[in-house]
């Protein structure tokens, strides 16, 4: 027991010698948690005090001036640091910005007397603060360098076609310390026919409708924006929404919206003074450095955004060279490094696998060959027998005939196929003959004096379940007047066996056979030659299994749509569309049409329903929008394509408009649109409006329109909100 005793000692006294080797550091910002340029100081203090050898321990403070500061509130605030003073010392105190600045220099005896300090966040062009009475206390100085004329300079050389320039500043704290240097440059760039219009109101209602209406050649540089016109505080994300409605090229004087929409600029880090600030405490603390005499002045980087800057097809030779950027495209072995290095440790087993697939594929190759020829016959057997055959899904829609169909219709298969059985044959309108058919009971009817028998098979589809039905319609008027009543059941009993012959067939066409045939003739003709190498062996089994995988998710998917769809769930529209988007981008841009995309909505916009399906209709109207922008440009060569999709959610539903300028829809045929099978494409086939207004209307109850712009054309899409988003 007295050995335990001793050892909880010996522990106990070397935890507070470990404890008082810390040191305890102070970081008083002047701002509030979640302004990025207040965070960024805070990431850069911590990560150079928390990665030295000896620990560190810090305490940040938030003296959230932005949004309350008068004297009364300062008072205030010294009492509560004098009363955490009486039970807390700090080792140094790093202060971040002018505001923090002010409040240590006029309570310095009381509150931190013989305490290192360091400054940062002080402007070197307008300090607000007196540089040289600073510099006599012995504190530490750390300058910012907001280069508003170089930023300015640049964004007329990047855009020398700049007629606009619309600057956003606030009047608050530093920030109005440089609003003098805005006007000065503001009137350098007018010499030059440059119209600069200075917006220091923070009126964000006014800036959104100016940024929005901005002409041709502008572009927008912005300050910092705390407080609006009637000094109240602005939440950063309400200033975000506002700079993202900007539809020209945007710059900044910090990284505060920095990968948010900015294009970049000569920016401002709170994470470099931040970090700067702590080597100089540490300097203090553990070099027993004294204060510099002069102050340290941490440079603007310049600092770009690659996707804004393609965007607005700015050439990267016109940034300097030394810039930071982020967004740039991932080279081939970034973004497969994983699986390259997999590469070489699974290349053993890739090598017998690969041996595997080429038996397989082989084998395959034999298998397809069967499977053409088998098709082949089918397709000749159907379409040489006499009867007419059709079959329909469970919703009475026609999914195929065979030649015999189509002449006793007298129509072409192609506008036969889809539509519902009793609009193209008017005798199924015969409730009774209809219903029988459901029951799959024999029936005869008479057409022009003319006896036909109908006998139906249900056939089953991939997954073992009830695909629908498939009919047999012979003529018999011969044979009724010949055939004995014993004849008449032999016949019967055929015309059954053919019937479930069809249901196989029916349950087998889905197989790719042309795709594969092209492939495997292709792989017989190199092994002939004596050419087939592994590699080939790969390529086509590649091919060859994507070609199948595709084409079958591509009509189960088909059938999946006809037939009631799976339980619809919750999903979040705005996720939705930005995977459309990514799927489009690259076809758009090959195309030079600009996509935008404004979420106008504060929250997350969740809707019950279909998401895949849902996609499926959003990406068919883009398409179409593009294909109208294509037809126009072949008209007018100088047009810029553009869509706009904008989405806005309200108390009655969520709301999508898809725009477009492309060459609009006739009025003679908008009441036609959301036919099946109307196109007025050369090669489309009319069924793409048609499975959005069943999907959005019937499927997830909402509605879907269209209507004519000026130039172009809108599709408003309304659906339900989802009352739960799990």
């Amino acid at each position: 027991m007295k050995n335990l005793l001793v050892s909880i000692f010996i522990i106990s006294l070397f935890m507070s010698a470990l404890y008082g080797k810390s040191k305890h550091i102070l970081v008083l910002q002047s701002y509030n948690k979640g302004l990025v340029w207040t965070d960024n100081i805070s990431k850069g203090v911590e990560d150079v005090l928390l990665s030295q050898k000896n620990p560190y321990e810090i305490t940040t403070e938030y003296m959230d001036t932005k949004k309350i500061n008068n004297k009364e509130y300062m008072e205030q605030m010294y009492k509560l640091f004098l009363m955490k003073m009486k039970i807390q010392k700090f080792d140094a105190v790093i202060a971040g910005d002018n505001e923090a600045a002010e409040f240590i220099l006029e309570y310095k005896e009381e509150l931190f007397e013989n305490v290192p300090l360091i400054f940062c966040g002080i402007d070197k062009r307008d300090p607000g603060l007196n540089i040289d009475m600073v510099l006599k206390k012995g504190i530490t100085l750390i300058l910012e360098s907001k280069e508003i004329k170089i930023n300015m300079q640049f964004i007329t050389k990047i855009l020398p076609n700049l007629k606009e320039l619309y600057v956003i500043n606030d009047y608050t704290g530093a920030s109005v310390l440089v609003n003098n240097t805005y006007r000065r440059e503001a009137e350098a760039l007018e010499e030059k026919g440059i119209r600069v219009v200075l917006n220091f109101d923070g009126n964000l209602e006014e800036i959104e409708e100016d940024i929005k209406n901005l002409p041709k050649n502008s572009a927008v540089l912005f300050g910092s924006l705390f407080r609006d016109k009637n000094g109240n505080y602005v939440p950063y994300y309400d200033v975000n929404r506002v700079l993202n409605t900007s539809k020209v090229p945007l710059f900044a004087m910090s990284d505060s919206h920095f990968g948010k929409g900015v294009i970049g600029g000569y920016l401002l880090r709170g994470y470099d003074l931040g970090k700067a600030a702590a080597k100089e405490a540490i300097d203090i603390l553990e070099k027993g450095e004294k204060p510099l005499k002069e102050p340290i002045v941490i440079p603007s980087q310049w600092t770009f955004d690659y996707r804004i800057l393609e965007k607005y097809n700015i050439n990267m030779s016109k940034i300097p060279k030394e810039s930071i950027i982020i967004n740039l495209p991932k080279t081939f072995f970034e973004k497969n490094k994983k699986l390259v290095e997999y590469s070489f440790i699974l290349l053993p087993f890739l090598i017998i696998s690969l041996i595997f697939a080429i038996i397989n594929n082989y084998q395959k190759y034999k298998l397809s060959q069967k499977l053409k020829a088998q098709s082949e016959l089918q397709a000749v057997l159907l379409n040489n027998i006499h009867s007419s055959i059709f079959w329909i899904d469970n919703q009475s829609r026609v999914k195929g005939c065979n030649n015999s169909f189509c002449r006793m219709l007298n129509m072409p298969q192609d506008e036969i196929i889809g539509k519902e059985i009793c609009e193209i044959f008017f005798k199924f309108c015969d409730m009774s003959i209809k219903e029988s058919l459901k029951e799959l009971k024999e029936i005869e009817f008479t057409i022009d004096e003319r006896i036909y028998r109908l006998t139906s098979q249900i056939f089953m589809n991939n997954k073992g379940e009830n695909g629908g039905i498939v009919s047999i319609i012979t003529d018999i008027t011969e044979k009724k007047q010949l055939e004995v009543n014993t004849q008449f059941i032999v016949q019967q009993s055929k015309l059954s066996e053919v019937g479930e012959m069809l249901s196989a067939i029916v349950h087998q066409w889905k197989n790719p056979l042309v795709e594969l045939s092209a492939v495997a003739h292709k792989m017989l003709y190199y092994d002939k030659k004596e050419k087939l190498t592994s590699k080939d062996i790969k390529i086509f089994y590649d091919n060859i299994m994507t070609q199948t995988i595709y084409m079958s998710e591509t009509i189960d998917g088909f059938r999946d749509f006809i037939r009631p769809s799976n339980t619809p769930k919750a999903f979040n529209v705005d996720t939705g569309l930005k995977e459309v988007l990514m799927l489009l981008s690259h076809s758009l841009k090959y195309d030079h049409i600009e996509l935008d995309y404004i979420n106008s909505s504060k929250e997350f916009c969740f809707a019950y329903g279909y998401p895949n399906e849902f996609k499926q209709v959003v990406v068919s109207i883009i398409n179409n929008a593009r294909d109208a922008i294509v037809e126009e440009k072949n008209l007018n060569s100088t047009l810029k394509g553009k869509i706009t999709l904008t989405l806005k959610k309200n108390t009655e539903g969520i709301d999508l408009f898809v725009d477009d300028n492309g060459c609009g829809i006739k009025e003679k045929v908008m009441d036609q649109i959301f036919n099946p099978f109307f196109t007025t494409k050369s090669r489309g086939d009319g069924f793409g409006l048609y499975m959005a207004k069943l999907i959005i209307e019937n499927k997830m109850e909402g509605r879907i329109k269209i209507s004519s712009l000026e130039k172009g054309t809108r599709v408003s899409i309304s659906i339900p909100i989802s009352e739960s988003i799990t």
